[in-house]
């Protein structure tokens, strides 16, 4: 449901994964111990992908060779599957190596977030404690008296991190698209001056707007992101125009699942032209038009005509409204 509306590769890839690992558990309970080995892995492998995608969506920038860094649970399994001879060779080792990945999986989620996505936390320290506790089966099933206790406590920190995940994707932090709706906003194309958007702000102030400026100070219930070439919080590179571009596309459908209009404000477009060069500012604002036309959101473009060469400015008009 929440790929659906987000769109986020990570909340599918996750999804997998939940739905295999409950396949492990009926492998477990028939006694196959091929399958148990292979699941376990599966899932493992797809929760640390999921996270690997999160990390690069978060962060704007494709993190290479996915597949390859999430294949080791997977490798160890079908190595075990192949080769092994008794049930440390053919569950255990791929069990422990599969354990680490969601321990990582946890790792990997923190290090993608702000420090206030208190969901994310939550949900990757659930999923550190349920890889820790599942790296200890191997040396531990064997112990009389310890196994049902390890089997509760692993049932319950499945349900944990099962719980926190989906408070995380369920969250507005999650899918970007925060505040209260109070205004109707018609859908359409603006071209506006400095001196307009002083009036854009007051007029949207308490409406949930997308916006990449290069000001301090944007209204409370805006999600503003700062252009600037210095790394922090909430930060874009001025050269990351595909980044830009990924978060108004994410936005812009959870506005219409919503069912509300999305409105994505863009100013310092001199500034991009610095950094990138008119053509390709140019070629960026026309298909993030086209984005917002799709999505029948509203799209905001603060420039002054006398900021900018006059045929560049012409250049920008006539991809934005034409004429």
């Amino acid at each position: 449901m929440v790929y659906i509306q987000s769109r986020r590769k990570s909340a599918f890839i996750w999804a997998m994964a939940w739905l295999v690992a409950a396949m492990s558990i009926f492998a477990d309970a028939l006694g196959i111990l091929q399958l148990v080995a292979f699941t376990e892995a599966v899932s493992s492998s797809l929760l640390f992908l999921g996270s690997l995608a999160f990390l690069s969506e978060e962060i704007g920038k494709n993190v290479r060779y996915l597949v390859l860094w999430a294949a080791p649970p997977l490798i160890a399994a079908v190595y075990g599957i192949a080769l092994g001879n008794d049930w440390n060779s053919v569950v255990g080792i791929p069990y422990g190596v599969s354990a680490f990945f969601i321990v990582l999986s946890g790792a990997l989620i923190v290090a993608s977030i702000d420090p206030r996505f208190r969901g994310a936390r939550n949900a990757a320290l659930a999923l550190g404690i349920l890889g820790a506790h599942k790296m200890d089966y191997p040396f531990l099933r064997g112990v009389p008296w310890f196994a049902p206790i390890g089997f509760a406590i692993g049932a319950i920190l499945t349900v944990v991190a099962a719980y926190f995940m989906a408070r995380m994707v369920l969250s507005r932090e999650f899918t970007n698209l925060n505040g209260a709706i109070r205004l109707e906003i018609e859908p359409g194309i603006e071209l506006v001056s400095s001196n307009e958007y002083r009036r854009v702000k007051e007029d949207l102030k308490g409406y949930p707007v997308l916006a990449f400026i290069r000001e301090l100070t944007p209204p409370d219930k805006w999600k503003a992101y700062f252009l600037t070439s210095l790394p922090g919080k909430d930060t874009i590179a001025p050269t990351n125009l595909p980044r830009i571009l990924e978060l108004a596309g994410r936005y812009l459908r959870e506005a219409e699942m919503r069912g509300v209009t999305g409105v994505v404000v863009v100013d310092g477009i001199e500034y991009l032209v610095i950094h990138n060069g008119i053509t390709a500012v140019t070629k960026f604002l026309g298909t993030l038009r086209d984005l917002v036309i799709m999505r029948e959101g509203r799209l905001i473009v603060v420039v002054d005509e006398t900021a900018l060469e006059k045929k560049d400015y012409l250049t920008i008009r006539r991809v934005l409204i034409g004429g």
